[in-house]
């Protein structure tokens, strides 16, 4: 009865590993099938925006342009030396 259990355990034990090798190989084949999947999504995604883009570069939002402020006067470094004293 003894030999019996143990080889009961055993099996057990050896059914336990098979079944986690099984599941982390099939887990590793799910993730890398959902990856490339992913991957294959964004590069049409990418392909489809870059004609959008180029037919209406700006999306969203309202593109404004501001000329630069010009100074005409000069200061000089003197000059703020002389304001600080």
């Amino acid at each position: 009865m003894q030999k019996l259990y143990s080889i009961l355990w055993s099996l057990a034990i050896l059914l336990i590993m098979v079944a986690t090798v099984v599941f982390s190989i099939g887990f590793i084949l799910v993730a890398a099938v959902v990856v490339s999947l992913f991957g294959i999504y964004r590069y049409y995604l990418m392909k489809r925006r870059s004609k959008e883009f180029k037919n209406r570069p700006y999306t969203s939002g309202e593109v404004i342009d501001l000329q630069a402020e010009v100074i005409h006067e000069t200061i000089t470094i003197q000059d703020k030396k002389r304001d600080e004293f």
